[in-house]
């Protein structure tokens, strides 16, 4: 009896999805707090924490997203991913990650509570938890057209299966489960990725020719427009994704939750470098597709039609893996980011002093609620790249440029920290509604920077500045690897 292609496929997809959840179950320990669950008791070595940032960044975005864009010659989207947001990467380690270590905490939600106020906390954690639901829901849809592509079954099929599996584990097993589905996520996707490259690389015989075929803009991240909203868009993803690392809660993560802050400033040094080389992969293949491939109908299935294009179905089988991992593995931490959320920073503003049995119960039921909110958002996508672009110009627009001042200023006052929220929201909805054809995310950001710094100067009597401290109100300092900056002085 001869199996079908899809069968072969079909089956492959389901004992994958059953090992990530064997896997991630057997990875879950007992939690007796909130800080077990989400940041697995601050115990994660250098390894482990580098091969989970990247595996939490690497997801659908640079996998299918990208390689859709270099596909269909968009190439903002292409320097959004992998080149700004692997720097990113960088930029957080060098200047936040031992900050969050050091600051005992479990989200970094508190540094608005510290320096602006509960309020602002609260703002940021439901930004926080609205970005990744966007965001999940965008991650999503590209497993549902993986699904489909590949074996030929009802995307719906897909989405609703993969979403229990993932929110089930993440549900019961916390960080640990999530870490430990880390690794094995990221064994497959550079097994399987990297197959499919040099598959692909031979049967379009060799890189010297496929260089003589490329398009004139691949791989050229300079601006490619010469008005000035061509030049602010270009800005615009720079300033927006480059800045997305530091306060996205699913790696802040893991330098809360790493062993010491050298391993938390390391492990994202690690990440940001491996992210940006493997990272061209799917640009590559997405720049071949656009010669060998003309006339694709979907961009966003490029990859799967790339690997029924070239791969036994065997060797498909094995590359459904690896973007059913890139797929998991940002979908896990961002379920788990937002549980954190709920828990340590929305819970406590309805009830006073939460037990632990308390909170972990919000933070895990939490999770299958967001997964069930992201999968209804996730049927009215009908673009990776754009939800996850969505996700990010809501969190940027109002919340960054305050959040900067929060870590690296320290004459921010409270009235100048919100008084920066409400005008880059202002200036976000203003500028989207009056401006159509500037990045309303980019005006929102510099209106909000701006504000925040002349709303502090003006008001620092009435208003006096607030120092950084940690979980234990505890004044901090800045650290990066050079040393102590002294930022933040006593403020009388």
């Amino acid at each position: 009896m001869v199996i079908e292609p899809q069968t072969i496929i079909l089956i492959g997809v389901g004992l994958y999805v059953t090992l990530m959840l064997v896997v991630g179950l057997l990875a879950t320990s007992k939690s007796n707090s909130i800080g077990d669950f989400a940041i697995s008791g601050r115990n994660m070595s250098l390894t482990v924490c580098s091969i989970s940032i990247v595996a939490t960044w690497f997801g659908a975005g640079p996998l299918m997203g990208s390689a859709a864009a270099a596909y269909s010659g968009n190439t903002l989207e292409v320097l959004r991913d992998p080149i700004v947001s692997g720097i990113s990467l960088l930029i957080a380690g060098f200047f936040f990650a031992r900050t969050y270590r050091r600051s005992k905490r479990i989200t970094h939600i508190g540094f608005y509570d510290a320096r602006i106020g509960h309020f602002a906390s609260v703002m940021s954690a439901m930004v926080g938890i609205i970005s990744g639901i966007l965001w999940l829901a965008a991650i999503l849809f590209s497993f549902g057209v993986v699904f489909e592509t590949l074996t030929g079954q009802p995307a719906a099929l897909g989405l609703i299966g993969g979403t229990a599996v993932i929110a089930v584990y993440t549900m019961f097993g916390g960080l640990k489960a999530v870490a430990a589905t880390d690794v094995f996520q990221m064994a497959f996707i550079v097994l399987g990725v990297s197959v499919l490259f040099f598959v692909v690389l031979d049967d379009a015989n060799g890189w010297s020719a496929v260089v003589k075929q490329l398009p004139d803009h691949a791989f050229d991240f300079s601006p490619q427009g010469a008005t000035f909203t061509d030049r602010l868009d270009y800005f615009q993803v720079w300033f927006s994704s480059g800045l997305v690392a530091i306060s996205s809660i699913s790696v802040v993560q893991r330098a809360m939750a790493s062993r010491t802050e050298q391993v938390a400033q390391n492990s994202f040094y690690i990440a940001g470098v491996v992210y940006l080389v493997f990272g061209m992969v799917p640009i590559t293949l997405g720049y071949i597709a656009a010669t060998t491939m003309p006339g694709v109908e979907d961009p966003n299935a490029i990859i799967p039609l790339l690997a029924i294009e070239h791969l036994h179905p065997i060797l498909v089988a094995i590359f459904v893996g690896a973007v059913v991992s890139a797929i998991m593995s940002t979908s896990d931490s961002i379920l788990l980011g937002i549980g954190a959320l709920c828990s340590v920073n929305l819970l406590p503003r309805v009830i006073n002093n939460p037990t632990e049995k308390l909170s972990l119960a919000v933070a895990r039921w939490s999770i299958p609620f967001v997964a069930s909110l992201a999968l209804w958002r996730a049927f009215n996508t009908s673009s990776v790249i754009g939800g996850i672009g969505d996700a990010v110009a809501i969190g940027f627009a109002g919340m960054s440029g305050p959040y900067l001042l929060v870590i690296w200023w320290s004459k921010l006052t409270s009235i100048g920290g919100y008084a920066g929220i409400g005008a880059g929201f202002i200036a976000f909805m203003t500028s989207a509604a009056i401006l159509p054809n500037l990045p309303a995310s980019l005006v929102a950001f510099v209106m909000s920077l701006i504000t925040s710094v002349i709303v502090s100067l003006a008001t620092q009597k009435i208003s006096p500045p607030k120092p950084l401290t940690d979980n234990d109100d505890k004044a901090m300092s800045l650290t990066n690897r050079f040393g102590t900056l002294p930022l933040f002085r006593k403020v009388d």
